[in-house]
């Protein structure tokens, strides 16, 4: 008799066991989800022409829109069109080549890009570096540095 009721209380006790859950690791969220959707973006510095290393002007950048962000891959934000790879609170990207023509004057230079995430704000530092030649034949160097902030 002894011996049943132990294996009773075993069938119990193993019942019971067999109904705990674990925790489920499907329902792991994606912390790029609280970047998704639209933010506005506010753009400052200024990029200065050189002619034979003199400056020959500088240009303001001042700038407010609003952009997108989306996922892409496992570690990626897609931040207006450009891909950033995000490594804990840091985002890094290639190299972006620019071309712009304006007033008569062709730009073609490649921007660095670097940025920070924050839980309602993300800030990019950007480098510009390139050349540029006007319709008159004046032709030179340029660098720049501008500042993003996106909120929402």
């Amino acid at each position: 008799m002894k011996k049943i009721k132990f294996l009773i209380l075993m069938l119990v006790g193993l019942t019971f066991f067999s109904l705990t859950s674990c925790s489920n690791d499907d329902e792991a969220t994606d912390p790029r989800d609280q970047y998704v959707g639209t933010w506005n973006a506010t753009t400052t510095g200024s990029l200065t022409l050189f002619q034979n290393g003199q400056s020959v002007g500088t240009a303001p950048l001042n700038e407010t829109r609003t952009i997108s962000i989306s996922k892409s891959g496992s570690n990626a934000l897609i931040i207006d069109g450009k891909t950033y790879t995000v490594n804990g609170n840091n985002l890094s990207s290639t190299p972006t080549p620019l071309t712009e023509t304006s007033n008569g004057i062709t730009i073609v230079a490649t921007e660095n890009s670097s940025g920070t995430l924050g839980s309602n704000i993300i800030n990019f530092n950007n480098t510009i570096t390139g050349t540029w030649n006007a319709t008159n034949g004046a032709s030179g160097n340029l660098s720049g540095n501008a500042v993003t902030t996106l909120t929402r």
